[in-house]
């Protein structure tokens, strides 16, 4: 059973949306200050994730998320439009993955039974 807690780990740290960082962590690494996270968690980029004492917690998703918020509102953009624009690039690099998705398996010959 030891050998599964390391490999379970490995996989976790792996999963980008595995709540790996704490706050000062997740702030240092992207070049922010802890309030910059909450205020982007509050006004609707990501949900934190909570440890088992209450602290938020941020996965690597979160985290280019926040990156990504940092770089527009140096750029003097609003909060506001900030996460509109960050959700709308979001959704859109979904949808076009979906696509991609979509065209390989129009392009693949038929499975026969």
């Amino acid at each position: 059973m030891a050998e599964q807690t390391p490999k379970r780990l490995a996989a976790a740290l792996g999963d980008a949306d595995f709540p790996a960082y704490a706050m000062g962590t997740a702030a240092e690494a992207i070049g922010v200050t802890p309030a910059f996270l909450r205020a982007v968690e509050t006004a609707g980029l990501f949900a934190s994730h909570r440890s088992g004492g209450g602290h938020r917690r941020y996965s690597r998703d979160d985290l280019e998320r926040a990156d990504r918020a940092r770089v527009l509102a140096d750029e003097g953009l609003r909060l506001d439009a900030v996460v509109r624009i960050v959700d709308l690039e979001y959704r859109l690099a979904a949808a076009n993955a979906m696509i991609a998705i979509l065209q390989s398996r129009l392009a693949a010959p038929p499975q026969q039974p």
